[in-house]
């Protein structure tokens, strides 16, 4: 149990700079989705994240590390935005999945098909600068997606074992 408690700290602060970045992203994310309303899932996504994050930090330095009793409420925030987030990392997982298994002409194709229609691009900004700028984002984000789904598991795992502290005294 104390290894867990010292990976999920650790994962738990790996997470919080992450969910900041994707705090300032999801204020961009619910605007763009006053435009285009299918947005919204993503921006929500976003929202679930950082939500999850937050409440799981202050499980943590509140409950955990300080003995404080919590409010149900927090554990019920965890619990449905950790649900949402896993969805959120699996979708994740599965995109890398499919980046990996698409051939690299297919990938090429898309993005001129996207390129064509914009005007006005730097000539740095080509396909080949697309495809490593969407490899590394896929990447990226499936490590996160690793990181975030065995943060969940932790996180569920101590929750039952410290449930004394969601108990209304």
């Amino acid at each position: 149990m104390k290894k867990q408690l010292s990976v999920f700290r650790v994962l738990t602060f790996v997470l919080v700079p992450f969910a900041g970045l994707f705090a300032m992203m999801s204020v961009f994310s619910l605007l763009v989705a006053l435009a285009n309303p299918a947005a919204l899932i993503s921006g929500f996504m976003m929202v679930a994240f950082v939500i999850y994050t937050f409440t799981s930090l202050a499980f943590l330095t509140r409950g955990i590390d300080a003995g404080r009793p919590l409010k149900a409420s927090l554990r019920d925030w965890i619990r449905v935005n950790a649900f949402v987030s896993a969805f959120m990392a699996g979708l994740s997982i599965l995109e890398m999945v499919i980046f990996a298994l698409m051939d690299d002409a297919v990938l090429r194709d898309y993005i001129n098909k996207s390129l064509e229609g914009q005007s006005n691009l730097p000539p740095m900004v080509n396909t080949a600068f697309f495809l490593t700028v969407i490899k590394i984002i896929v990447g990226f984000m499936a490590v996160l997606s690793v990181i975030l789904l065995t943060h969940i598991v932790l996180n569920f795992r101590l929750m039952k074992a410290y449930r004394h502290l969601f108990q209304q005294p």
